[in-house]
């Protein structure tokens, strides 16, 4: 078998790239928020270190602000991967994947172009293609921002917990999608739409990732990955 046909039957991964980062203002101000660097090297560099430890077969940058930038930094680095660049403009993240769908043969991940989490892709591929529903989504135990105090029924404060996992589970992207959802997401107006209908139908199942996972929103988040970038990729 050649390698092409390998390549095409392995499925592609949509990096969502094209948000203006307003939050991250000044840093986002020229830059995209991929772009970012965090530690001496951009976010980007960090996901696609990542990615090249799994068969893949196109990596799609869903670009829009500033898009030449990362059409820029591709053109200088993972040379060895199968990348293409699509300006996908202003637009909801939903638009942004269909204007992917032409690099896309197969299956698909989605994955967020500011989040940094070391979810095993051979396992969640692995998780999708055995419970037969059309998607599956990545979830991470949510942590509180705030030391929990536990009472008993009469009020007595029997425990301190600070900042702990919660029972309650946060959508960290990392999805796996079969090819015919890109037909229904053509149907909806959002990503969020979409995703809700798949979840009322039955039709979106959750890989539960308890390793790493770090998102940048604001300088805060930043500043806090900094400290939580040495944990990425060094447990599952």
């Amino acid at each position: 078998m050649s390698s092409e046909v390998k390549t095409h039957n392995l499925p592609a991964c949509v990096i969502l790239c094209g948000g203006k980062g307003e939050r991250l203002r000044p840093l986002t101000q020229e830059t995209p928020k991929p772009l970012v660097h965090l530690e001496g090297r951009p976010i980007l560099s960090y996901l696609m270190d990542h990615l090249k430890k799994f068969p893949l077969g196109t990596v799609i940058a869903a670009a829009g602000f500033q898009a030449e930038k990362i059409q820029n930094f591709f053109q200088g680095h993972f040379l060895e991967m199968q990348v293409q660049v699509v300006d996908s403009g202003e637009a909801d993240i939903l638009q942004r994947i269909l204007a992917c769908a032409h690099h896309i043969s197969g299956d698909f991940l989605v994955l967020y172009g500011d989040t940094l989490a070391d979810v095993d892709l051979a396992k969640l591929q692995a998780f999708h293609r055995a419970h037969g529903a059309p998607a599956s989504m990545c979830v991470w135990p949510m942590q509180s921002p705030f030391g929990v105090v536990d009472l008993d029924p009469q009020g007595t404060v029997t425990r301190f917990r600070e900042k702990p996992r919660l029972e309650s589970w946060i959508n960290i992207g990392n999805f796996y999608f079969a090819r015919g959802n890109l037909d229904r997401m053509a149907r909806h107006a959002t990503f969020v739409e979409f995703l809700q209908t798949l979840a009322a139908n039955g039709h979106l199942r959750a890989f539960q990732h308890r390793g790493s996972h770090i998102t940048i929103n604001t300088l805060l988040d930043l500043e806090q990955a900094r400290n939580e970038i040495h944990l990425f990729g060094s447990r599952r």
